[in-house]
């Protein structure tokens, strides 16, 4: 956009020979306008991609805290959920127990074998009824009894509640402990139940040196024979071949325990991944022996529609945010493209259409400026082309155009420096601005433009000095000023007395004036 407008002003203004320093001028505040644009885009992406990037994080950390407060839920409804089958053994543990029929069966059997004692059992009995009710949701031990316990049939671990068995002895009229009730059943039947309830995966594994010490079996022994890296054992799965993938990938901390959830990308799906600890045992408020950590449990969901939901919604503010970009950068450079286009009218309002130098309103604008600096001298030389109206007469006024056209190349040439201003003041009339030049340096400027004009050899038949084109110049400068005389002035006095004195000359500011005034 800033190219299109720079080559408009240039073809606006293209049939001016002498435009030039316009031209530059022009082009250093287009470029200028060019690059404060690039700046303002930078500084408006730089924004963007801030705010994007704050929303992205508060859309990732909202996504991360409903997935774990999800996963969270699944652990409470898998704790929940074991409750409820460790309630369940018990009720029907309980239920069996209170059955007449049982009583009198295990009383007899516990007196038979009182009758026929063999080697004393290292297992402890309890020595009331009391602490039997205390220890009825574990099994039934010396110390503190697991609920994960090798089948040595089966292969597979078991969970167990166990309920002490104490019954009235008709014959002493005293209770009397008979045995144990216990009810057990597998993570295998558990596991896939919670998976399918909750519409989850999971898995349920065991530490291996829990396995070694707890539940040694010949399969649990191949197993880790056969996987020599395996830090666990794999009781259940819902999905071997996703858990072997996510295993992969996850960092498993020693106590099992994170407060973050993982998120994976697998077969064209988003997993959230989550584990807590397994314990070996439920546990029991007043229970003083320590529950140790077993091994965990990993649960895995598909989340791939809220992950999907929430891209789409920062997909939109991606889009809301581009389009502000764009409809901003479009009010900038209409802005900038307005304030352009005011820039070179203005500056093509100061140019000559004609001859392409300066015309007298900037001219005036110019010299006033420079006045204002009284510091340093000003000079000022006023051109005007002898008989220029007998030209005109002559060859036309087409040929007096390109007449005026060859001059003012010519007078431009003379003021080399970027300060120097030539301009077209009106007619065949035109003036040089020098700032910080000496009268003497104005009139050798002055001279040289003549000599260079007459060098043009420009055919003038009707002028009554030679027949080419010449020009007459009036020089002055600040320096050689009274105090209440003007520069202009001065320059026009000088030039009328040059044409007086025979045209084709310059004439230096050589009136005798009176002294400045002191103070």
């Amino acid at each position: 956009m800033i190219s299109r407008i720079l080559n408009q002003a240039a073809s606006h203004c293209r049939r001016q020979q002498g435009k030039l320093p316009v031209r530059l001028s022009v082009g250093r505040t287009l470029r200028k306008n060019k690059k404060l644009l690039i700046c303002l885009t930078l500084v408006i992406l730089l924004v963007n991609a801030t705010f994007l990037g704050v929303i992205f994080y508060t859309f990732k950390k909202e996504l991360s805290s409903s997935l774990l407060d999800q996963a969270k839920r699944h652990e409470e409804e898998f704790k929940l959920n074991l409750k409820m089958v460790y309630s369940s053994m018990l009720q029907m543990s309980t239920l069996i127990s209170s059955s007449k029929f049982s009583q009198a069966f295990l009383l007899e059997s516990n007196k038979a074998a009182n009758a026929s004692p063999t080697e004393p059992s290292s297992i402890s009995q309890p020595t009331s009824e009391e602490d039997g009710i205390l220890r009825k949701t574990y099994q039934f031990g010396q110390t503190k009894a697991t609920h994960l316990q090798p089948d040595a049939m089966q292969n597979y671990t078991w969970q167990r509640g166990v309920l002490p068995l104490w019954v009235l002895d008709p014959a002493s009229g005293e209770k009397v402990y008979v045995g144990s009730l216990e009810i057990s059943t597998s993570f295998k039947d558990i596991v896939p139940l919670y998976a399918k309830l909750f519409r989850i995966d999971a898995a349920a594994l065991l530490n291996k040196d829990y396995v070694r010490s707890k539940m040694w079996t010949d399969q649990t022994k191949k197993y880790f024979e056969e996987h020599i890296d395996a830090n666990h054992y794999i009781e259940v799965t819902s999905s071997r071949e996703m858990m072997n993938e996510i295993l992969a990938e996850l960092f498993i901390r020693s106590d099992y325990k994170v407060d973050d959830i993982s998120l994976m990308y697998k077969k064209s799906a988003f997993y959230s991944v989550y584990y807590f600890p397994l314990p070996d045992a439920q546990e029991n408020e007043l229970d003083a022996v320590p529950t140790l950590q077993a091994g965990f449990m990993l649960i895995w969901e598909d989340v791939t529609e809220q992950v999907r939901r929430t891209a789409k919604t920062f997909a939109v503010y991606v889009g809301l945010s581009a389009l502000g970009f764009v409809l901003i950068e479009i009010g900038l450079i209409w802005m900038l493209n307005r304030e352009n286009r005011l820039y070179v009218a203005e500056q093509c309002a100061a140019i000559d259409e004609l001859t392409g130098l300066y015309n007298r309103r900037y001219f005036d604008e110019l010299l006033e400026n420079e006045l204002r600096r009284a510091d340093l001298p000003l000079s000022l030389i006023i051109c005007d082309v002898d008989y220029f109206k007998r030209y005109n007469d002559t060859y036309g006024h087409k040929a007096g155009d390109e007449c005026l056209k060859k001059i003012a190349d010519s007078l431009k040439g003379q003021a080399r420096r970027s300060s120097d201003c030539v301009a077209r003041y009106g007619g065949e009339e035109f003036v040089i601005v020098l700032p910080r030049t000496d009268l003497h340096s104005a009139a050798d400027i002055a001279e040289g433009a003549r000599r260079a004009i007459v060098s043009l050899a420009i055919p003038h038949i009707s002028s009554d000095i030679v027949p080419v084109i010449t020009v007459t110049l009036g020089v002055a400068c600040t320096a050689n000023l009274a105090e209440y005389d003007n520069l202009f002035e001065a320059a026009d006095r000088n030039l009328y007395l040059a044409k007086n004195n025979g045209r084709n000359r310059v004439e230096p500011s050589k009136v005798v004036l009176p002294p400045r005034r002191t103070s």
